[in-house]
């Protein structure tokens, strides 16, 4: 049986595809990725480079519940979800529940899961499942923060404290 390799995880090649999610429930791919590379998730432990791997690699809308990826990784559930755990930590997944009004008038909850290949801050998470697509700084520029520029700024306007002059002592033998 041929076998399929992600990152040093070594997979048997399934005859069907990985399974799909109700349409609205699967994947979702993040914006603002780097282009795909052999070492994208090189910073993970290896399991979770292994998964992330697998992970990026499945269509938009595949269902990537800890349930489904257990069939299809040799991995079990209570690893994956662990797995899965510090994928987010990491910045590279994002779960989060919507409130969605049903067309019968009734509510309900569900559960989304974006990914992205880039790991991302929390901030840039949280304005992203807003809608707010940020924008990330330059490669290369530095990034201060709002205090750091205040208090550079003030020490430029301000003159430097200087100790007070030192005093001579009277020598005690005089």
């Amino acid at each position: 049986m041929a076998e399929a390799n992600f990152s040093g995880m070594s997979l048997p090649a399934h005859a069907t595809p990985h399974p799909m999610a109700k349409p609205g429930y699967g994947k979702r791919t993040a914006p603002d990725q780097h282009p795909r590379t052999a070492h994208d998730f090189a910073h993970l432990p290896p399991r979770e480079a292994a998964i992330a791997a697998y992970v990026d690699r499945l269509p938009e809308g595949a269902d990537i519940s800890v349930k489904t990826l257990a069939k299809e990784l040799p991995y079990g559930q209570c690893a994956l979800r662990t797995a899965l755990n510090n994928l987010q930590r990491a910045g590279h997944l994002r779960r989060g529940r919507e409130h969605l009004t049903a067309t019968d008038g009734g509510t309900r909850w569900i559960t989304r899961s974006w990914f992205s290949r880039t790991a991302h801050e929390d901030d840039w998470w949280a304005a992203f499942t807003r809608g707010d697509v940020p924008k990330e700084p330059p490669q290369g520029a530095p990034t201060r923060s709002r205090a750091h520029i205040l208090l550079a700024a003030l020490g430029r306007r301000l003159p430097r404290s200087r100790s007070p002059p030192k005093t001579a002592r009277p020598s005690p033998h005089s």
